[in-house]
């Protein structure tokens, strides 16, 4: 096995000491495309913000400057990441505005309608249950909240062979633009936006929750 290889397989559920490797890896070499897909949301003032599957916590770093007034929280799977992300953002954690913990996409340890805004940054692929976890991010959502995914990999003819690669290594589950359109509205989510850098196979998906709370 490669170090591509091993490196790729790592992303689904960093750990162990190359796990390590590649969450510091990710903070770095996903920074461009976190940093494009907050573009789309950047100039909004949020006070509640949740990162899931945040990794070594690169995202919540880089939304810590982007949301100065909002609580920033974090939630990973792997223990490892959480520590790491823990050890990355000791500063916020010190001040009080950020809170990382261990758990699961698929049940989420936050009331209904806590959070303005909820990010996935390289994660979605992973998620056991595509349509209940979309489901579980909506449930935590407040009225008017939305949900941003950003991903440098997609279904694209232009790099068929490297993502299929990739996908089978890490076993990831890649879509195409019409795709996130498609679960995004089957799960509940409206007034959904798609953005594409074509040629450097990255997307972004933004999907707000319009109901009001109960």
């Amino acid at each position: 096995m490669g170090i591509t290889e091993k490196f790729v397989r790592q992303c689904r559920k960093p750990q162990g000491l190359i796990g390590r490797f590649a969450g510091r890896a990710m903070n770095v070499g996903h920074a461009k495309v976190r940093r494009w897909g907050l573009g789309y949301v950047s100039s909004e003032s949020y006070t509640a913000v949740l990162d899931v599957g945040c990794g070594a916590g690169g995202a919540l770093r880089d939304m810590a400057s982007t949301f100065p007034s909002a609580k920033l929280y974090g939630i990973d799977y792997s223990q490892d990441m959480v520590l790491l992300a823990k050890k990355v953002n000791k500063g916020l954690i010190e001040k009080g505005r950020l809170e990382i913990s261990h758990g699961s996409v698929s049940s989420l340890p936050f009331a209904d309608n806590t959070f303005d805004l909820v990010t996935a940054f390289e994660a979605y692929y992973f998620w056991p249950d595509l349509h209940r976890d979309l489901q579980e991010i909506k449930r935590v959502l407040r009225s008017e909240g939305k949900l941003l995914l950003v991903n440098e990999v997609y279904e694209n003819e232009k790099f068929q062979d490297r993502n299929r690669k990739w996908a089978a290594w890490a076993d990831m589950h890649l879509h195409t633009p019409a795709d996130y359109r498609e679960f995004l509205t089957r799960a509940g989510y409206e007034a959904i936006e798609i953005h594409e850098i074509v040629k450097k196979n990255w997307i972004s998906a933004l999907g707000k929750k319009t109901e009001l709370p109960l």
